[in-house]
C-alpha cells in the first residue's frame, strides 16, 4: 500500500433507473408542458370527454417508454401539472394539476412492476387507457369531497370512465407505435 488511493475500477455501460441527464429532464418535462398548451389550444367542446387523451398519452407513452429514469412518466406529469397552473393555461379546474399528475404514476408503476413486457404495443395501449382513466377517477374523488362540478359527469359516470379509456388508448396506441417504430429504424442502421 503506497497511500495513493486506487482508481475506481467500476465498469458500468448503462445508467442506473434513477440516474438522470438534465436534457433528459427537460424533454420530459417539455412533453408535460406541450401536452397542456395543446390541451389549451385545441379545447374544443366536443362532448366526447376525455379527447385529450390522444395527445396527451401519446406523449406520455413516448417520454416513458424511451426513457430508462424510473420516474420519467411522473416528471412528464409534473411538467404538465406546473404548466396547467399558470392562468392562461388552467382553463378554470383548480383541479388540472391533479389530473395531469397522476397518470405519471400509474405509467412508473406499470413500467416497474411488469418490465417483461413494457416493449408489447398491447401493454402500451392498454396502459395509455388505464393511466388515463385517472382522470374521472379523480375528477369524481374531488367531487365528491368538494362538491366542485365537472362537467364530463353530465352524462352520466359510465359515458366518461368509457371515453377516457378509448381516446387513452388510441393514444397510447399512437405512442407506442412511434416508439417502436424507432427503435426498429435504429436497430436497422
Amino acid at each position: 500500500m503506497n497511500g495513493i488511493l486506487s482508481q475506481k475500477t467500476t465498469s458500468r455501460t448503462y445508467l442506473t433507473d434513477w440516474e438522470l441527464k438534465w436534457w433528459e429532464a427537460l424533454l420530459l418535462l417539455g412533453s408535460g408542458v406541450l401536452a397542456v398548451v395543446l390541451h389549451r389550444s385545441f379545447d374544443t367542446s366536443l362532448g366526447l370527454p376525455g379527447h385529450h387523451g390522444l395527445e396527451w398519452m401519446a406523449l406520455m407513452v413516448i417520454g416513458r417508454a424511451s426513457s430508462r429514469f424510473r420516474g420519467a412518466g411522473t416528471l412528464t406529469g409534473i411538467g404538465a401539472a406546473l404548466a396547467s397552473t399558470v392562468p392562461f393555461l388552467q382553463g378554470g379546474n383548480p383541479f388540472a394539476w391533479l389530473f395531469y399528475l397522476l397518470p405519471g404514476f400509474v405509467m412508473d408503476f406499470a413500467f416497474r412492476y411488469f418490465p417483461g413486457v413494457t416493449n408489447k404495443v398491447w401493454f402500451m395501449v392498454l396502459l395509455g387507457g388505464l393511466a388515463h382513466v385517472t382522470k374521472p377517477i379523480g375528477q369524481l374523488t374531488m367531487n365528491l369531497i368538494t362538491g366542485w362540478p365537472f362537467g364530463s359527469f353530465r352524462y352520466g359516470v359510465l359515458y366518461p370512465f368509457a371515453s377516457h379509456l378509448l381516446f387513452g388508448m388510441i393514444g397510447g396506441l399512437v405512442g407506442g407505435l412511434i416508439v417502436l417504430g424507432i427503435q426498429h429504424y435504429s436497430q436497422k442502421n
